[in-house]
């Protein structure tokens, strides 16, 4: 359980709206909730969550791996 909760992500939407997640497990999995359930995601950044460092964009059509 080395990557239990790692990550914040702030989502940002079409109409310019955002959205923080505080607690993200499995950021594939995030991404697939994202798209069926938020369809207008335009990007997401991935932060670590206990350090509050930013680490990653990415762009529905990314790869997106299961961790950083």
């Amino acid at each position: 359980m080395a990557y239990k909760n790692d990550y914040s992500v702030v989502v940002f939407f079409l109409a310019g709206n955002t959205k923080k997640w505080t607690f993200v497990h499995n950021l594939r999995s995030f991404a697939n909730f994202l798209d069926k359930s938020h369809t207008s995601w335009v990007y997401m950044n991935v932060y670590s969550r206990r350090e509050g460092k930013y680490l990653r964009r990415y762009y529905p059509a990314n790869q997106i791996p299961k961790f950083l």
